[in-house]
C-alpha cells in the first residue's frame, strides 16, 4: 500500500515512518483493497495529533486522534480505522447478501411471493364462535386457526399459548 507520512511541526525521523507503514500495512489483513493511505503528524505544545486517511476502493475512510504521545496518536487512530474498515466491509458483505424479490412470472401463477421466503396464501375461513374454534385448534396440531366470527363476521384468529392455554385475537370494532 502507498504510503504517505507528513509532518507539521516535527520531523518525521526513519523509525517513526517505519512504526507508521508497520501501522498501516496491518491494515491489508481487513482489506486487501486498500490503496493508498496518508497520515500527518502534527505536534503543538504537547498535543501529539496523527490524521490518518485511507483509501479503501473508492471509499474514503478517515480518522483523527490527539493524546500527549505520538506514538499513542497513531495507535489509537490506526484502531479507528480499522474499526471503520470492518464496518464498511460487514456492511457491504450485507448488502450483497440481500436477495431480490421475485416477479410474479418467476413465481409461477399461483401466490403472489412477498419476501425471501413469506408467500401469501388464501385459506378458507370457516364461520363460527370463539368456543368453536378454540376446540377446532385443540382437536388439530396447527399453532393458530384462523375463523369468521359467528356474531361480528369479521376475522379472528385463535393460538395456542406456550403454556398450553388458548389466546383470542379480535379486531377493534
Amino acid at each position: 500500500m502507498k504510503t504517505t507520512v507528513t509532518g507539521r511541526h516535527i520531523e518525521v525521523t526513519p523509525a517513526l515512518k517505519a512504526y507508521v507503514e508497520e501501522r498501516i500495512n496491518h491494515l491489508a489483513r481487513y482489506s486487501n483493497q486498500a490503496t493508498e493511505a496518508s497520515v500527518i503528524l502534527t505536534v503543538e505544545k504537547y498535543r501529539h495529533q496523527a490524521d490518518v486517511t485511507v483509501n479503501v476502493n473508492g471509499t474514503v475512510v478517515q480518522a483523527t486522534e490527539e493524546t500527549s504521545e505520538m506514538y499513542a496518536s497513531i495507535d489509537q487512530a490506526v484502531e479507528k480505522i480499522e474499526r471503520q474498515i470492518k464496518k464498511l466491509k460487514d456492511r457491504l458483505h450485507d448488502h450483497r447478501q440481500r436477495v431480490e424479490p421475485l416477479s410474479v412470472d418467476e413465481a409461477g401463477a399461483g401466490a403472489p411471493v412477498l419476501g425471501r421466503a413469506l408467500v401469501a396464501e388464501r385459506p378458507a375461513v370457516a364461520a363460527m364462535t370463539p368456543e368453536d374454534a378454540a376446540s377446532s385448534l385443540d382437536r388439530g396440531s396447527d399453532p393458530f386457526l384462523l375463523f369468521r366470527h359467528a356474531a361480528t363476521a369479521q376475522v379472528n384468529l385463535v393460538y395456542r399459548k406456550a403454556d398450553g392455554t388458548v389466546g383470542w385475537i379480535a379486531p377493534t370494532p
